[in-house]
């Protein structure tokens, strides 16, 4: 018998994932994402919402996917408020609505998810309670990165 994994850990391929944004586009993590930021409660999609809107437009790192697992949020609310709320944001979420997708992405209770791959193999993975540590370590890897 196969066991299977709670979540993916560090040195983890992961799969390729493909979801649609809040705007009904196509939102892909491929081989050139470098950063995948992943929520999974209100208060981790907070922190992260707070992190990337001053970022959008030309700031906004092309290598960054943001995928958010709303599968726990009732339908109507997720159709009627929070999918709403979302599309005025100025960056796409990849919203996960079944849960299936993003079910072996590493979470932490209301925290912030960062997932640094490298061609889909699990670099690190840290967790962020709040925007300003969040930004700070996006920061970090951008400066890194040039």
């Amino acid at each position: 018998m196969m066991a299977l994994a709670a979540s993916y850990v560090a040195g983890d391929a992961i799969n390729p994932i493909t979801l649609q944004d809040q705007n009904e586009q196509v939102v892909s993590v491929t081989n050139e994402t470098k950063v995948l930021l992943f929520s999974r409660s209100m208060k981790g999609g907070d922190i992260i919402k707070e992190t990337l809107t001053p970022l959008a437009g030309d700031k906004f790192p092309s290598h960054l996917v943001y995928v958010a697992d709303i599968s726990g949020m009732p339908s109507l609310i997720a159709k009627f408020v929070a999918v709403p709320q979302m599309q005025e944001l100025p960056f796409a979420i990849g919203l996960d609505r079944e849960g299936e997708i993003s079910r072996l992405l590493p979470d932490t209770k209301d925290m912030a998810t960062m997932i640094l791959l490298n061609n889909f193999s699990i670099q690190d993975i840290a967790y962020f309670d709040s925007s300003e540590a969040l930004g700070q370590a996006l920061a970090k890897l951008n400066e890194s990165q040039q």
